[in-house]
C-alpha cells in the first residue's frame, strides 16, 4: 500500500492514509475535502472541479483546484497500470 499525503500552503505535509488504487485515492481526497469543509463552516466551502495529476520526485502529485495545496501519493504505479485498474472498475 502506498501512502497518501496532504501538503498545505506552508509546505507542511501530513500523512492521511494508505491507498492501493487510484480510485481509493480519489475517495480519500473527497473525504478530506468534506471533512475540511465541515470543520470550518464559516469559510467558503472548497469544491473540487477538476483533478490534474503528474509524477514529481518519484510520486504522484494531485492538483484539485488549490493554487497552494496538493495531495501526494507514494505509489510507483505507472499511468498505464492505473488506467487498466480504472477500466476494470467501470
Amino acid at each position: 500500500m502506498a501512502k497518501l499525503w496532504f501538503r498545505n500552503s506552508k509546505g507542511q505535509e501530513r500523512f492521511l492514509t494508505e491507498c492501493e488504487t487510484l480510485q481509493e485515492v480519489n475517495i480519500e481526497i473527497d473525504k478530506f475535502i468534506a471533512d475540511a469543509n465541515d470543520r470550518y463552516p464559516n469559510k467558503r466551502a472548497f469544491k473540487r472541479y477538476y483533478t490534474r495529476m503528474w509524477q514529481e520526485d518519484g510520486r504522484w502529485k494531485f492538483d484539485v483546484g488549490s493554487y497552494t495545496e496538493f495531495f501526494y501519493w507514494d505509489s510507483d504505479k505507472s499511468y498505464e497500470e492505473m488506467s487498466k485498474e480504472n477500466d476494470a472498475n467501470n
